[in-house]
């Protein structure tokens, strides 16, 4: 069994209009997410044996941030066909990973994320920034089909948890 972590990234800044969308750095809000998941991600003891994550500043501010907090030790990979990619693409990404690798966080964009999710688990859930799911894959082998073998296990939005 393998685990497939989906994080879309933290909500991002459009203060800057004409900043290439590649280029957008994180609102105050996402900042603030990232900290609730990042501190939830602490609280559980989730690890990650790999980290994907894409190359847009965005995305690479959002574990950042979340890694300041979560204190996890999974090596992490930038790759720059997360940015803006299709569920085909992402399952590429997915599919070269290493057999080791059993517990996977992927931080990407949507609408990539969300439809990654709802190819592999045929459920249809909205993802918005900042959200983080688990799902269960029931196959021995990352280059295996993924599809339609997943099962959301949960999914986390930092507005759902409290604040003390």
């Amino acid at each position: 069994m393998l685990t497939l972590y989906l994080l879309r990234h933290a909500k991002s800044s459009w203060a800057d209009e004409s900043m290439r969308d590649f280029d957008r750095p994180l609102a105050n809000r996402g900042r603030e997410a990232c900290a609730i998941i990042g501190e939830l991600i602490a609280e559980k003891g989730i690890d990650f044996d790999l980290v994907l994550v894409s190359t847009a500043v965005r995305t690479r501010e959002t574990l950042d941030l979340i890694k300041q907090r979560a204190k996890f030790n999974g090596e992490v990979r930038y790759d720059e066909r997360i940015y803006e990619a299709t569920t085909s693409q992402l399952l590429e990404v997915i599919s070269e990973m290493e057999s080791d690798r059993e517990s996977v966080l992927l931080v990407g964009h949507n609408p990539g994320i969300e439809d990654l999710l709802e190819l592999l688990t045929r459920q249809h859930v909205r993802i918005t920034t900042a959200n983080f799911a688990k799902i269960d894959i029931n196959v021995p082998t990352w280059s295996a089909n993924l599809v339609s073998n997943g099962t959301l296990d949960w999914i986390i939005r930092p507005e759902d948890i409290s604040h003390g």
